[in-house]
């Protein structure tokens, strides 16, 4: 049985503790006072210290901050050497008695297992006696109540620990049942993980949470989350690669029933999740993209446990847990942000490429989703962008071209200084394998380029064969509309004239009002105006005439639906002429009602 917050305090004088905890506040002059609900203030050495249990097991305030956890370890290491030093039993109460409030769970099982050694003689006998005098002290009870509330803290040793020396000082009956309990429940919780890690398919990981989840902690559950993610995004799941899932299966397990009860357990256990165990579980919803109804609370939670575990993340757990967030659109809190911060500028130089990209992702996408969080704006984040941006310049070498795509956008998105010499060779290894970039990874590249580079770049042959490949897939309308009004801005800004038949072919999928329109993905004023503008600032080039008819109609429906700003507007006006596009028609266009 675990000892709860409610089962903590069944010993009356502890309740009454609990009801009168406000009125500690009250007796700053007396910081080891404890209050009766029913009598007067005492200063009994009982009193004292179940006034100090109380403060240990309710109203503890720790330091707050990296400097405060670190100060916090370093007195419990200090704690732990006192009390494996301890000679006899008295000694580790009166350790019990100075510092409890600074125990963690390490420090209690370990002073309850020192006694239970202290009080064991050679034969291996406990003596009784002595045993029955320390049980009874109300120091000793408080360490037990202590122990309990800090269970969770607990690794297989020291709830073993915890075991072998509540049998042996024969502690309550119920506790030491609740201790052997939990021993087995962590040997069957080991066998349910080496289940799910066996599981060929998603329903086998579903049976086993329908028959065992009831038994599930907190790494089953997180490795249950993250092996149904797997599963799903690989074959007979996936349908376009081993990256992307159907969303016909996902949608399939997201309204199972037994997918509901396994996020309301990971919801229940998210407060006990180590880094590992959080990164798992939001690794596994980013890649499910699931929008259920019991996302929000758990993304909360696990964004919350995040921050209080940031201070021990291994960079690749650290950098999932941004990246999934980002990808979940889930708005970044200051504290999260901050404890990332911290973290990061500790481990700047573990982190590895896919780490660096993962992260550099989440801000840029933070920054796209919502435009006042500039990396100004986000605590911390300033920092974190200077710092890994200076890790991935100086390990280029270790980033695969399509992790150099993705890099580049990120940089451009989140204005990071980048050196020309750097910047290309970002753009030399992301063109070293064009076929090996997706279509939003070619596009973000070019564009970045365009933001970051000169013309020298633009006339580049890296940015070349990247412009040749983009113009390839869009005759196939590989490339989305915004992909391609973000190549031929790049193109207008690096003063790029592209190949016969490389704009025309962008152009042709920017406007184009065949399949994409009949989804109704129509051509949205940003990505017009880019795409003229672009245009405008080629030498040489202009739209042709169903090009021009195309721009029109589209400037027309935008003015019609008032989506036509005036500063689209303007824009459109100030390009007309080097686009090849007639004033008049233009402002007749953009006059429409």
């Amino acid at each position: 049985m675990y000892c709860s917050s409610e089962n903590m305090l069944k010993c009356p004088i502890q309740r009454a503790c609990a009801k009168r905890a406000a009125c500690l506040s009250a007796t700053a002059g007396l910081p080891n006072t404890f209050i009766h609900p029913c009598r007067p203030i005492l200063t009994s050495r009982r009193a004292i210290t179940l006034g100090r249990c109380i403060a240990a097991n309710v109203s503890t305030v720790l330091p707050v901050g990296e400097p405060g956890r670190q100060r916090n370890k370093a007195r419990q290491l200090t704690l732990q050497e006192q009390i494996l030093d301890a000679q006899d039993a008295a000694t580790v109460l009166d350790i019990v008695d100075a510092s409890l409030e600074q125990f963690g769970g390490v420090n209690a099982v370990t002073a309850v297992y020192r006694i239970s050694r202290l009080l064991t003689s050679r034969t291996g006998r406990l003596r009784r006696k002595e045993s029955e005098h320390i049980t009874s002290d109300p120091r000793f009870e408080c360490l037990i109540q202590t122990l309990e509330s800090k269970s969770s803290e607990l690794d297989k040793l020291g709830l073993e620990n915890r075991k072998r020396a509540y049998q042996k000082l024969r502690v309550d009956a119920d506790l030491r049942a609740g201790a052997a309990l939990s021993v087995r429940l962590i040997e069957r919780a080991k066998d349910i993980q080496g289940d799910l890690m066996d599981a060929a398919s998603v329903e086998d990981v579903l049976l086993l949470v329908e028959k065992q989840g009831e038994i599930f902690n907190k790494v089953n559950t997180s490795t249950a989350l993250h092996r149904i993610a797997r599963i799903a995004s690989t074959a007979p799941y996936a349908t376009a690669g081993a990256n992307q899932q159907s969303p016909d299966a996902v949608l399939r397990i997201t309204r199972d029933e037994r997918f509901h009860h396994l996020l309301q357990l990971a919801t229940a256990l998210s407060k006990e999740m180590s880094i590992v165990s959080v990164s798992n579980t939001l690794w596994a919803l980013a890649r499910l993209r699931c929008d259920i109804h019991e996302m929000n609370t758990l993304l909360d939670d696990l964004a919350g446990r995040a921050a209080a575990t940031a201070h021990n993340a291994q960079p690749k757990h650290l950098a999932t847990v941004i990246w999934a967030l980002a990808v979940l659109g889930h708005e970044p809190r200051s504290r999260l942000l901050r404890a990332v911060a911290m973290r990061v500028m500790d481990t700047a130089g573990d982190f590895r490429a896919p780490d660096v990209v993962n992260m550099l992702w989440a801000y840029a996408r933070w920054t796209r989703l919502a435009p006042l969080n500039s990396p100004d704006g986000l605590p911390g984040a300033k920092d974190v962008v200077k710092e890994l941006s200076c890790v991935a310049l100086a390990n280029l070498t270790d980033f695969t071209p399509y992790q150099c795509a993705n890099l580049s956008w990120s940089l451009a998105m989140l204005d990071a200084e980048v050196q020309p010499r750097s910047l290309a060779s970002i753009l030399d290894r992301a063109a070293s394998d064009p076929n090996g970039l997706d279509d939003t990874a070619l596009t973000h590249t070019l564009w970045a380029v365009g933001v970051k580079g000169t013309v020298i770049d633009g006339a580049g042959g890296s940015f070349q064969t990247l412009l040749a490949e983009a113009a390839k897939r869009a005759l196939d309308r590989g490339v989305g509309r915004t992909g391609a009004a973000g190549v031929l801005w790049a193109c207008g800004h690096l003063r790029v004239t592209p190949r016969e038949g490389e704009a025309d072919a962008l152009l042709d999928c920017l406007l184009d009002d065949g399949e994409e329109a009949l989804k109704g993905k129509l051509v949205q004023p940003q990505a017009l105006v880019h795409g003229v503008w672009g245009v405008c600032h080629m030498d040489g080039v202009t739209l042709s005439q169903k090009h021009r008819d195309a721009v029109f109609s589209n400037v027309s429906r935008l003015a019609e639906a008032g989506k036509m700003e005036a500063r689209y507007a303007d824009a459109l006006r100030a390009s007309a002429t080097g686009a090849g596009l007639d004033p008049v028609e233009l402002e007749h266009a953009l006059t429409t009602r």
